[in-house]
């Protein structure tokens, strides 16, 4: 009885021995690849119990899915320009491919390696291809620096996808600097390059300062001429007017109006202590001696109230 026992629980020891080493359990964050004598046959890419045949016939080996970010010390390239610059990128990958990532990788140190080889090359043919004066600046449609590492991610996710099954889905600049080596003298053409540009913009300026102030100086002149010409036109029609009522005036009484501009010629002409030489029948000493000898005539309203009287 004793020996059935034991003989029971040895079998079903195997049989679940058995059972356990035809399972196993994928995660969410890998891959599965079941290699069959050392050759791997097929991928698991959905997490859950999966089935195989037991070792030695099956395999399993296991390959992180999550996204990885590979940040390599900083690297000196060459622009277009001939302008030495120190770049900081940083690399976000994962496995895509993981039979090809296996056969070709295996492990993730060594795929940080390649890729890094990968984001040299890529990165300093890219900013071989530029201008310093393109990489930085912020002019309206000019080459800017996420245009280029969007076309360094293409052409670094193609060629790691193709040869190690890994897909690269960002490569970014985190700093982008100058050696310390060539910093000052990179400084001080920069800052000639602004001084030239601000010379420019300063001349620009005062041609446009010019021509603005010779238009106001003609407009100027324009509307100046037109209110003397205005003026003269008004100030002829006053004097035209003033001679008008003036005519009308000695129209009235000319006997009043010799007299009394006589009054004024003498006002103005004699002073204290002066003395005249003049003719005898002069009309003026004539009214100095007897001015009853000069009649007034009466004017119009005085006749009518002497009329009334």
């Amino acid at each position: 009885m004793m020996r059935k026992i034991v003989l029971s629980v040895l079998l079903i020891a195997i049989a679940v021995a058995l059972v356990l080493s035809c399972t196993f359990q994928v995660k969410e964050t890998e891959f599965a690849i079941v290699s069959r004598f050392g050759n791997p046959t097929r991928e698991v890419r959905e997490a859950g119990l999966q089935f195989k045949f037991p070792p030695p016939i099956d395999g399993i080996v296991k390959v992180d899915r999550r996204l990885n970010v590979l940040d390599p010390d900083p690297a000196e390239f060459l622009t277009l320009d001939k302008k030495n610059i120190l770049v900081n990128c940083f690399l976000t990958w994962s496995v895509q491919d993981p039979t090809t990532f296996l056969l070709s990788v295996t492990e993730k140190e060594r795929a940080e390696v390649l890729l890094t080889d990968i984001l040299s090359s890529e990165v300093g043919a890219a900013l071989g291809a530029h201008p310093m004066s393109a990489l930085v600046s912020h002019e309206p449609g000019s080459q800017r620096m996420d245009d280029v590492m969007e076309s360094v991610t293409a052409l670094a996710a193609k060629k790691a996808l193709e040869n190690y099954g890994i897909q690269v889905s960002s490569v970014r600049v985190k700093r982008l600097n100058f050696p310390s080596s060539n910093k000052q003298a990179v400084f001080r053409r920069m800052e000639a390059e602004r001084e030239r540009i601000a010379t420019l913009y300063r001349s620009e300026g005062q041609e446009e300062a010019d021509k603005i102030r010779a238009q106001a100086n003609r407009e100027q002149a324009r509307l100046t001429n037109e209110a003397k010409r205005k003026a003269e036109a008004t100030r002829g029609l006053g004097d035209a007017e003033a001679i008008r009522i003036l005519n009308e005036a000695h129209g009235q009484d000319p006997e009043f109006y010799e007299f009394q501009r006589s009054l004024e010629a003498l006002e103005n002409t004699v002073r204290d202590n002066s003395t005249f030489v003049v003719p005898s029948d002069w009309k003026f000493l004539q009214i100095l001696k007897d001015p009853g000898l000069f009649s007034v005539s009466k004017t119009p309203a005085d006749k009518s109230k002497e009329e009334q009287d």
